[in-house]
């Protein structure tokens, strides 16, 4: 081996290890995100991930930090184990700033402890279970408390004057938590079935047989996309012929065109009119970026993630106590998915609206 061949060898491993340094050693705000890449809110999570992805595009082509802003998704599988795994790894292997997650509320639940106990501010795009509210100074979230949502349809729900009402619901922390406030806000008076069901129950038929059989008068569910699509194609094979209300999570590609949807009437946060500057812009930006329009929760992780994004450009110099403060002391705050404003318990306030199904596409009751 020759002595100039051996200098060029030890050289180009002096500037290949400099460079590795020099990379390695660029300040960057990363952050962190906890959600269902796949399972049954898969479809939730990939929106709320595409959301941030587009907020950080955004940040660093604005310059909003005088450093640049990375994303990394971990998937929670939406289940609280996964949470908990994911989260621990952005935090020691990642060493995020902040993080968005979960989109599910005993996601959300499991990872606040560790966030707190870390002080990495948290914003959720979706998880909406009342417990959550002030269980800790580190979180907030961008979807309003069950509580809100419940109140809505059952209101609707009286208008009707539906007398007897069955419920059917997700065995889960999500369908529990739910069901709980619509039985508060609609009165046991009017309730006449309690039904709950599991995640992954393939034939809904006997219970569908066992609500027409009963004198109920409307269903109000509280299942997943892919649950409710199935509970759909059975109900209009059983001819249920019942009005059917919902929650949010229905409002997925899985049920628009699913048939008896167009029995369905659910309450879901009002974006801004499809006039508003920032709604089309963000529309537009993201419809670009990934050749198909926002779905559901697109626009609540685009605000989570540039919610935190101008929180730490306010307050990061202050520690993420400071930065936390900050998004909870926010009033009308214009969000792509809505003006919003926080209270001292992380929860946001945002206006309600009922949306149904017709020909084939989510439509507001009001405008039908």
């Amino acid at each position: 081996m020759s002595t100039n061949w051996l200098n060029r060898v030890i050289l180009l491993s002096i500037l290949l290890l400099f460079s590795g340094c020099t990379k390695a050693n660029k300040p960057t705000f990363v952050i962190g995100a906890v959600l269902p890449m796949t399972g049954d809110a898969g479809t939730f999570g990939q929106n709320a991930a595409r959301g941030g992805e587009l907020a950080v595009k955004e940040a660093n082509e604005k310059r909003l930090l005088p450093i640049t802003v990375e994303i990394k998704v971990e998937d929670s599988r939406g289940k609280a184990p996964d949470a908990i795994s994911a989260a621990t790894k952005l935090i020691d292997i990642s060493h995020v700033n902040v993080m968005i997650g979960d989109v599910t509320s005993a996601g959300t639940q499991a990872i606040i402890p560790i966030v707190t106990r870390a002080q990495i501010p948290l914003v959720s795009p979706a998880a909406s279970d009342p417990a959550l509210s002030g269980s800790s100074p580190f979180f907030a979230r961008v979807w309003p408390s069950d509580v809100y949502e419940a109140v809505v349809i059952a209101d609707y729900a009286k208008r009707k004057a539906y007398k007897q009402i069955a419920i059917l619901y997700a065995n889960t922390d999500y369908g529990l938590g739910m069901t709980k406030e619509f039985k508060k806000a609609i009165g046991q008076e009017s309730l006449l079935l309690d039904i709950p069901v599991d995640r992954e129950t393939p034939d809904y038929r006997p219970t569908i047989q066992r609500i027409k059989n009963s004198r109920a008068d409307a269903l109000f569910m509280v299942l997943y996309p892919e649950a409710a699509r199935k509970l759909l194609q059975q109900s209009a094979e059983q001819k249920l012929q019942l009005p059917l209300l919902a929650t949010a999570t229905v409002e997925d590609p899985a049920v628009v065109g699913a048939p008896y949807a167009d029995h369905l009437v659910f309450a879901s946060p009002a974006p801004p009119s499809d006039s508003d500057p920032n709604r089309v812009a963000f529309v537009q930006a993201y419809t670009k970026a990934f050749g198909t329009s926002p779905g559901v929760l697109s626009d609540t992780g685009y605000d989570a993630a540039m919610i935190l994004i101008k929180a730490h450009a306010a307050r990061g110099k202050e520690g993420p106590r400071a930065v936390a403060d900050y998004i909870r002391s926010l009033k009308d705050y214009d969000g792509v998915s809505g003006k919003m404003s926080f209270d001292a318990a992380g929860d946001v306030q945002k206006p309600y609206r009922l949306r149904t199904v017709r020909s084939g596409k989510f439509v507001w009751l009001d405008q039908q």
